[in-house]
């Protein structure tokens, strides 16, 4: 698989011009994929989320499980990152987007040096913690207990 890979210049001067050298930096789209899917990942409350068959195709983007990024090149690069992720069950949706809208810029723009000029989070469904469906299961399988012994 061909590796897709962003151009950055880079020049570097040590103290009165001594030990220039220029090149170019390039950071794999991949990366900045994992960069974000690991920011979603220590946000409280929130899950990434699988795009589906059709995100396969990733048309025109890198796409990966639950991310996706578009980098514009440039003097100074620029990108938009597409998060599609689930929200716990109880939580304030918009209130979650916002922090993984926040963070993903920040993190991505510390981390690449790069401009992100969007954040789109995408809320693909709600989950709710196997302990907890667990519980509510069995509270209700006892309440249905009591309710048919109470008949008998």
């Amino acid at each position: 698989m061909e590796q897709e890979y962003v151009e950055k210049d880079a020049v570097r001067s040590g103290e009165a011009g001594e030990n220039h050298f220029e090149g170019n930096i390039h950071i794999s789209e991949d990366v900045i994929i994992e960069l974000a899917k690991k920011t979603i990942l220590g946000i409280p409350n929130i899950q990434p989320a699988n795009m589906g068959i059709a995100s396969k195709f990733g048309i025109g983007r890198k796409a990966g499980d639950s991310i996706r990024v578009s980098v514009e090149e440039g003097k100074v690069p620029a990108m938009v990152v597409d998060a599609y992720v689930l929200v716990k069950y109880g939580q304030r949706i918009p209130d979650l987007a916002w922090d993984v809208q926040e963070k993903i810029k920040v993190n991505l723009e510390r981390y690449t040096g790069y401009t992100v000029t969007a954040v789109n989070i995408n809320v693909q469904g709600i989950y709710v913690e196997e302990n907890e469906s667990l519980k509510s299961s069995q509270d209700s399988l006892e309440a249905e207990a009591s309710t048919n012994d109470e008949e008998e």
